[in-house]
């Protein structure tokens, strides 16, 4: 064999063990990247819960009185098992029961769904799909969580609420202590924050790690009743004309 010949075979096995070498290296690369999507930010375990204590007022102004209605009752959100709907999508149920305080019995049961996709996390509320959250949380990322809702140009439609809310993660991964309880990993997100000086529509909801939700808050709010004008120089929480606020938060779950 000349020298030149040897010299070729040389380097042709050289060559061969650098690229196979390289393609190891691909391959593990590919087998060590995982996402970390975090979907434990919203358990769907069968047999999971939450039980939530729950302050809502609804204001009325006549023309004369401003008027508050406030009650006071505890919420159990209960998932269950799983269905398949039309499009063979495997969505979780989420039974809900009320009762006036925590020495009463749960009242009737009131069923709804959600999904959870790759990205996101959708729930149905009052038959209105919503996107909650969306995978992997990212600090200020945003969404459009009422894509699902429909367009109504109807003053009076019960989607016109709906309109102009901008969903974005104002926290991640925060530590935080709620009614005693600490959670060492919590996201806020926050659906809507719009505030005049006649009206107010903020809403924000915080998740925890292997809880899920674990408070909401909701003001809608108006200055006006109709055609009744109340007086802007009140504060909302004595001069709303119209309205509702709701803030609960969770008190206990399993596991």
């Amino acid at each position: 064999m000349s020298y030149r010949n040897a010299l070729g075979r040389v380097a042709f096995w050289v060559l061969f063990a650098v690229l196979l070498g390289f393609a190891a290296c691909k391959k593990n690369n590919n087998n060590n990247f995982t996402v970390n999507y975090q979907y434990n930010y919203y358990p769907i375990d069968s047999g999971h819960y939450i039980i939530y204590n729950v302050d809502s007022v609804t204001f009325n102004y006549d023309g004369i009185n401003y008027n508050r209605d406030t009650a006071q009752y505890q919420m159990m959100a209960v998932f269950g098992d799983t269905i398949h709907d039309l499009l063979d999508s495997v969505n979780f149920l989420v039974t809900y029961y009320t009762r006036p305080n925590a020495n009463a019995q749960w009242g009737s049961p009131y069923v709804t769904y959600g999904l959870r996709t790759m990205t996101n996390m959708q729930v149905v509320e009052n038959d209105i799909r919503f996107i909650k959250l969306v995978f992997p949380p990212a600090l200020n990322e945003g969404w459009n969580g009422n894509l699902y809702v429909p367009v109504d140009n109807n003053p009076n439609s019960a989607y016109t609420i709906f309109q102009g809310w901008n969903y974005y993660y104002g926290n991640v991964d925060t530590s935080l202590m709620l009614n005693g309880l600490t959670y060492p990993n919590a996201i806020v997100a926050s659906e809507v924050n719009n505030i005049s000086q006649l009206e107010k529509e903020v809403r924000t909801e915080v998740y925890a790690q292997n809880v899920g939700m674990i408070y909401q808050e909701w003001e809608s709010l108006s200055k006006n009743n109709g055609s009744i004008a109340g007086n802007i120089n009140y504060g909302w929480d004595t001069g709303a004309a119209s309205g509702f606020s709701i803030h609960m938060w969770a008190v206990q779950h399993y596991p």
